[in-house]
């Protein structure tokens, strides 16, 4: 936990009580067996379920924490963009903060239960992509009833009003990061988000929707008085791509072609790019999009891809920090939970990879192998002590770490 303490540090000092119980947090969320609630997780650590409950109603600066674990995991050579998603947890109980109905990705339809809007920094390297949460907030349910959400006479936020919200909130943490570039799958392709960013200082990067309009940008002389002429009414074409650089990535049977053109739903400037598929006999087209009209064609195309590595991060929260276990019906605790858990994956990531340093092995990031470990090293801390046994003689012993890698799957 050295990893831990010295990111703690480094941030708003604590009381050493608060500092002590969240450490013990974060090795019960790894450790545990079973639902991340506060009574399976007291079984394993040697505190009560009210102490859990009583303590995560108090703030703590979660983003500053990840910021200072993201920036013990980031050199200065690496090439670092952020991506914001949203991802639904199941949620019961009619006075749960934020419980609405929110479009459910597995299931294919809304569902009653609560949001995360999640903005995490992704590393893009040659071999391999690697992200971590930077921000993350719940979703404020819609006080506008159901049969009335579709009406367009309301003053309420939408979800483009509260995602540009949480990226303002942290947008110094960006910087610092020298992020540039946030990456969005194609709900967040709507103007209100697009200039919002732009005015933040960020470049977006997107995929279009399948009815955007596009038209080649007018490049002629102006008027002296009157309106500036923007486009020539000509839409883009298949043939408006001839004109670029063809970049074949033929392991993935793929073909990227570029051009510049106005699009009617952002009004302005953007640079498109067509990825083309071959997937059996048929072939398969979509568009990207980048508000640098400099950016190379390839890293919008590895930039939009990398994107996907936030998925992972939902993934292993909920299978393995319990992102959606939270029994507390409290905003200020439901909000804790949320963020413990994600802190925790980054906390795992960044020990795996210093571990993979240390003994100089480069193998893919096994989630299953670090709880395991943490929960064998609970075990014997657990009996040993119990027994009467000097846990400092037993963890100097050279077969320690060999007995803690028990039952791990072998790379």
């Amino acid at each position: 936990m050295k990893i831990l303490e010295q990111a703690l540090n480094k941030i708003n000092p604590f009381h050493k009580k608060q500092k002590d119980f969240f450490i013990t947090l974060i090795q019960s969320i790894l450790g545990s067996v079973g639902k991340k609630t506060f009574r399976n997780l007291a079984r394993y650590a040697q505190i009560t379920e009210h102490t859990f409950a009583r303590q995560m109603t108090k703030a703590f600066d979660f983003v500053s924490l990840n910021f200072e674990l993201i920036k013990a995991y980031k050199s200065d050579f690496d090439v670092v963009i952020a991506a914001q998603d949203t991802s639904f947890v199941p949620k019961s109980g009619k006075q749960t903060y934020g419980l609405s109905w929110f479009w459910n990705g597995c299931a294919g339809k809304a569902e009653k239960g609560l949001e995360l809007d999640v903005i995490a920094t992704i590393k893009v390297g040659q071999e391999k992509n690697e992200a971590f949460t930077l921000s993350v907030q719940q979703t404020p349910a819609n006080s506008i009833p159901k049969s009335q959400q579709k009406k367009k006479e309301t003053t309420e936020k939408t979800r483009i009003d509260f995602a540009l919200d949480h990226v303002q909130k942290i947008l110094s943490k960006l910087f610092r990061l020298n992020i540039k570039y946030m990456v969005a799958d194609a709900f967040y392709a709507k103007t209100k988000y697009v200039n919002g960013l732009l005015s933040f200082g960020l470049h977006v990067i997107t995929k279009m929707r399948k009815d955007s309009r596009f038209f080649q940008p007018y490049n002629g002389l102006q008027k002296a008085r009157g309106r500036k002429r923007i486009t020539t009414n000509v839409k883009i074409t298949p043939e408006d791509f001839t004109a670029s650089k063809v970049i074949n990535l033929e392991k993935e049977q793929i073909e990227l072609r570029s051009c510049i053109a106005h699009s009617v739903a952002f009004r302005r400037k953007i640079k498109i790019v067509s990825v083309q598929k071959i997937i059996g006999t048929k072939q398969a087209e979509v568009f990207l999009c980048s508000t640098d009209l400099e950016l190379n064609t390839l890293k919008i195309y590895q930039f939009y891809t990398a994107r996907f590595q936030i998925e992972f991060i939902f993934r292993d929260a909920k299978g393995f920090t319990g992102l959606a276990d939270c029994q507390s019906r409290d905003s200020r605790r439901i909000n804790y939970h949320f963020n413990a858990s994600l802190t925790a994956l980054n906390f795992a990531r960044l020990r795996d990879t210093q571990n993979q340093k240390t003994a100089q092995t480069n193998h893919p990031f096994s989630m299953t192998n670090l709880t395991r470990e943490y929960h064998v090293e609970i075990v014997i801390n657990r009996i040993f002590s119990m027994l009467g046994f000097d846990l400092t003689l037993i963890k100097s012993h050279p077969n320690f770490q060999k007995a803690l890698a028990f039952g791990n799957v072998m790379h």
